[in-house]
């Protein structure tokens, strides 16, 4: 009896969400596939991200590679950043998402822009597209500053 208690403690150990880790990753051994994922990021009672891929592959604990992604960033004001990116890595210690030489898109309410990559973190809020990058003003949005 004291054996078996002994090796549940042990296996529950074992599988506890350390920090970094995303809670359900313990339970998917690498090279698991979800597909449809929605991961979304609340500020109080209010969504202030959201992460959906249509395929999560998990690498580790810590990291899985997305497929056909959209980001939604959405900020107190109201104004929504979208970034859609065909593959990236996400790191949940980091909780940094990287998608290099690949194409991404950034839309906002007042610009797009194009570039080969981009790193950036739903949890803060901010990242860096890679260039080259290609850059579109949407004019109505420049002549009526306060609509």
């Amino acid at each position: 009896m004291v054996v078996c208690s002994q090796a549940v403690a042990q296996v529950a150990k074992t599988e506890a969400v350390g920090k970094g880790d995303f809670p359900a990753l313990q339970f998917l051994p690498p090279g698991s596939v979800v597909e449809g994922i929605s991961l979304p990021r609340y500020e109080g009672h209010r969504v202030s991200a959201l992460l959906m891929a249509e395929k999560l592959e998990v690498l580790s604990r810590t990291t899985a590679r997305l497929t056909q992604i959209r980001a939604y960033l959405t900020a107190k004001t109201g104004e929504t950043t979208c970034v859609q990116l065909p593959l990236a890595h996400y790191d949940f210690t980091g909780r940094i998402m990287r998608s290099l030489n690949s194409p991404a898109l950034l839309i906002h309410p007042h610009y797009s822009a194009r570039g080969e990559g981009v790193i950036f973190s739903n949890v803060r809020g901010c990242g860096l597209l890679l260039g080259p990058v290609t850059t579109s003003f949407f004019s109505s949005e420049l002549n009526n500053p306060g609509s």
